[in-house]
């Protein structure tokens, strides 16, 4: 995948949230290692929804091997990150602006561009608008995060990142609520937002 302006700010933020927790992380070398899983990994195209996705899961294995803890202290560095950097929480936004009706179409038409497959290593999902029950949904059929794993030898790390999804949802007013994950073997990823 070509190294473009998004995914070295990616890299850096990443960088500053990883040294705001673990101050011995060895950022320069989960940095270099980084932009080498990248390097290599497949194409799903720049303008995608989930590039910070990607870049997470990049910087994650690059940090299962360079920084020399268990995957769920990794995981947990990067957790703490997510909560404690205010760049972080404002590029998420909050539930207002994640579930506002407008983006709705916007939504509909990546949904459907995903089940072209033009991507190998693109994730394919349906969109589930709001039923009462909740506010927004979505099923993944296909993962990039676990994709990009399998490729790079350590498929078991995705479940980690999986579990940082609710972090994401937490920061930004969102309830998840999922029963079933592709990282761990199930046919889908079943989201299901609503406001706290």
């Amino acid at each position: 995948m070509k190294n473009n302006l998004t995914l070295q700010v990616m890299g850096l933020a990443l960088s500053h949230m990883t040294k705001d927790v673990e101050p011995g992380a060895d950022t320069k070398q989960i940095s270099a290692e980084y932009h080498r899983i990248l390097a290599r990994s497949k194409d799903i195209g720049r303008q995608n929804p989930l590039l910070s996705s990607y870049s997470l899961t990049a910087w994650f294995i690059a940090m299962n091997r360079v920084n020399p803890v268990s995957p769920e202290r990794n995981c947990e560095i990067l957790s703490q990150g997510m909560r404690r950097s205010r760049m972080f929480r404002a590029v998420m936004g909050d539930a207002e602006h994640y579930l506002d009706p407008k983006r709705t179409e916007k939504r509909k038409e990546w949904a459907k561009s995903t089940h072209r497959r033009v991507y190998e290593n693109d994730w394919v999902l349906d969109l589930l608008p709001g039923n009462g029950q909740y506010d927004l949904g979505y099923d993944y059929l296909e993962c990039g995060v676990c994709k990009l794993c399998r490729d790079e030898g350590c498929p078991e790390f995705a479940k980690y990142l999986c579990s940082l999804d609710f972090v994401i949802a937490d920061i930004m007013g969102l309830r998840l609520e999922r029963t079933t994950t592709l990282a761990e073997g199930g046919e889908k990823c079943d989201f299901r937002y609503s406001r706290k």
